[in-house]
């Protein structure tokens, strides 16, 4: 349903704009990459799903820490930068790109040691049905890592807070799963989801995968802040609450790391 909304650049340009080419936060996304895989404990030689990649960034993360990389997203637009990107790195070999939605991955089940997948359910309209994906591919015994916004934080509470008393910029609409936010980019929907962080930790169970792990990637979000000494004050914060482990019962960004069980003859 997003395809459409996928293709404009615009979305990807304000994404680029706010998460992209700033050393803070560049030094704080390849210290969360550090944690996962710390967490996730891969195998040498390990193979890996980046599920919606964007423009590469994590994939490049993953390939550059000596890990094979398939890499998949909605956009053929993005995927365009992301190829570009991975070239400038040298790192064509390790990582392999393909257009795909979550919701239908073509890998054969148990594909995966590892997949990732940042930032990116919240954008899915059928999530439940990418996450029923995301753990097919994944190999028995395999580490799967979501990180997604949490619907408990104080962030998420302020937000709800504020809709209070100011003018909505979009339709909420509350579900089992988190809040969903709902609004028009040029005339094409746009979802972004605030995950019931819980909700979600008994549906990878209910899949057979089970929580093994649960971090604080970041305290509060960037997203709505100024460009500027803002943001950057946000991103030291968070810098900060990332290295003293803030429990992320009370943050925006969680990382959840589980791993599929083997199957029960």
């Amino acid at each position: 349903m997003l395809r459409t909304t996928y293709k404009d650049f615009s979305i990807h340009d304000r994404w680029r704009a706010i998460y992209r080419n700033n050393p803070r936060l560049d030094d704080l996304n390849d210290r969360i990459m550090d944690r996962m895989l710390h967490y996730a404990a891969p195998p040498a030689g390990a193979l890996f799903l980046d599920a919606g990649c964007g423009t590469g960034d994590h994939s490049i993360r993953i390939a550059r820490r000596g890990y094979e990389c398939f890499s998949v997203d909605l956009s053929d637009t993005i995927l365009r930068q992301a190829e570009k990107n991975i070239q400038q790195q040298g790192l064509s070999s390790k990582v392999h790109l393909s257009c795909q939605a979550l919701e239908n991955l073509s890998f054969a089940d148990n594909t995966f040691d590892c997949v990732h997948c940042r930032g990116v359910l919240m954008h899915v309209p059928d999530w439940q049905a990418a996450v029923a994906n995301l753990c097919r591919v994944l190999k028995p015994g395999g580490k799967l890592v979501i990180v997604e916004s949490s619907k408990a934080s104080l962030d998420a509470i302020v937000v709800r807070l504020v809709r209070l008393v100011m003018k909505r910029q979009s339709r909420l609409v509350e579900t089992p799963g988190g809040s969903e936010f709902w609004s028009d980019i040029n005339g094409s929907p746009f979802l972004v989801r605030v995950a019931n962080i819980d909700y979600l930790v008994r549906q990878l169970d209910a899949l057979g995968v089970r929580l093994k792990k649960s971090f604080t990637t970041e305290f509060l979000g960037i997203g709505r802040v100024p460009a500027g000494i803002a943001r950057n004050t946000v991103i030291t914060g968070n810098r900060l609450c990332f290295a003293l482990h803030f429990p992320s019962s009370i943050s925006n960004g969680v990382a959840l790391i589980g791993e599929k069980l083997p199957v029960s003859n």
